[in-house]
């Protein structure tokens, strides 16, 4: 899990190396489920990720139900709304699905 060390969305490109690495069949060989970026929900970020990743797990903080109180919580996200959040999401879900499945 990529969590607990800042935003790893903002360090996108040794993020997605280092889950290419944890992935592949000739060096760590982790199953695609086992692999899990948490993010407070940078959306552009989680739509790279879907485009590039889809087989690596998401995990959100959330920190609050509706986009105002977040918006108190997390300064970020003010540029994302809920509905885009959710959005992502739920692009990511079936991406994952589809590429679990096939």
């Amino acid at each position: 899990v990529f969590m607990g060390m800042g935003e790893p969305l903002d360090n996108y490109s040794n993020v997605v190396e280092a889950c290419r690495a944890l992935i592949d069949r000739q060096r760590w060989n982790l199953a695609h489920g086992r692999v899990t970026v948490s993010t407070v929900g940078l959306v552009s970020q989680i739509r790279k990720l879907t485009a590039e990743l889809p087989e690596v797990s998401l995990a959100l903080s959330l920190h609050a139900p509706n986009q105002q109180d977040r918006q108190a919580i997390v300064p970020t996200a003010k540029h994302y709304p809920l509905e885009d959040l959710i959005d992502a999401l739920d692009q990511h879900m079936m991406a994952y699905l589809q590429k679990r499945t096939n």
